[in-house]
């Protein structure tokens, strides 16, 4: 049986879900409508090198096992270049700025979840900053990281697992969960401007479906330092979005402007995509695209 490995953030992994009965993403649908034994290392909250490193371990097993290369299929969804994951030393200090020394607080989900507890007998922990950006070291990774740093970790993880992939044979495609590319405004909440989601615009989430990039520069263009390396991406095995107002969209830009609107998101204050919007996610647009 042909095995399908997909990755990804929360738009991908299902265990999650408040109702589990229900769990099902556009990798389950997809691995049913292909007829592919499914491998999802997705991660709630993942950012991309977990996403990238998740991804390259599954299909070393698989290969590993005796699995031929011809017969494992993958499809990554990328998240949002402002999300990071870092493996440090249990129980740290740091010096942070403004702050006395003090204990490094890893406590957030990846380590509640014992996601990282892989090695057995590390010193080391590997820590996401999903569910505690404003603790432990967080705070001191975000006053030194610009965006171009955030946008060349996300192609470094793209392009690693793109030359991975092709060094196997094999099959891959690959689309982000969202507008992740192009440069305009940032989302603003409360007292201070944010990229938890998105670079450019929060209203990418927007109920009013208004979400327009078709004028923002390309984040590539704005990063002078590592923009080119966005040139090196393989588009044919790259899928995005685009109309008369949206360009390298994602998930979220195909999702509103062929669903109706109550099938964009889960449900009011949650935007992740419906079920119904995974579902048709995976019949009208990766089916095809996996079945090139």
């Amino acid at each position: 049986m042909k095995q399908l490995v997909t990755s990804g953030c929360s738009f991908t992994e299902s265990v999650w879900e408040k109702n589990p009965s229900k769990a099902a993403t556009w990798a389950e649908f997809l691995s049913s409508l292909s007829n592919r034994q499914l491998h999802n290392v997705a991660m709630c909250g993942a950012g991309n090198h977990i996403i990238s490193s998740m991804l390259i371990k599954k299909v070393e097993e698989l290969i590993n096992s005796g699995v031929a290369n011809k017969d494992i299929s993958v499809v990554v969804q990328w998240s949002g270049i402002f999300r990071f994951d870092r493996v440090i030393e249990k129980n740290v200090k740091y010096a942070g700025r403004h702050c006395s020394e003090r204990k490094v607080n890893i406590e957030n989900r990846a380590t509640k979840k014992q996601r990282f507890s892989e090695p057995l007998g590390t010193k080391n922990d590997w820590i996401m900053d999903a569910g505690a950006r404003t603790e432990g070291l967080w705070p001191i990774v975000y006053s030194f990281t610009s965006k171009e740093q955030a946008f060349l970790e996300t192609l470094e993880n793209i392009l690693m697992t793109q030359w991975y992939l092709k060094s196997k044979n094999i099959e891959y495609k690959m689309f982000t969960g969202w507008d992740i590319f192009t440069d305009g405004l940032p989302q603003y909440r409360g007292e201070q401007y944010t990229c938890d989601f998105v670079v450019n615009s929060g209203n990418q989430f927007s109920y009013n479906g208004d979400y327009t990039n078709i004028n923002h520069i390309l984040l590539k263009d704005n990063c002078k330092w590592f923009g080119y390396l966005f040139d090196l991406v393989d588009w044919q095995n790259f899928w995005t979005y685009k109309d008369e107002k949206i360009k390298y969209g994602g998930f979220t830009q195909w999702s509103v402007a062929n669903l109706p609107k109550e099938f964009w998101f889960r449900e009011k204050g949650d935007q992740h995509p419906s079920s119904y919007a995974h579902e048709q996610f995976a019949k009208q647009v990766l089916l095809e695209i996996i079945n090139d």
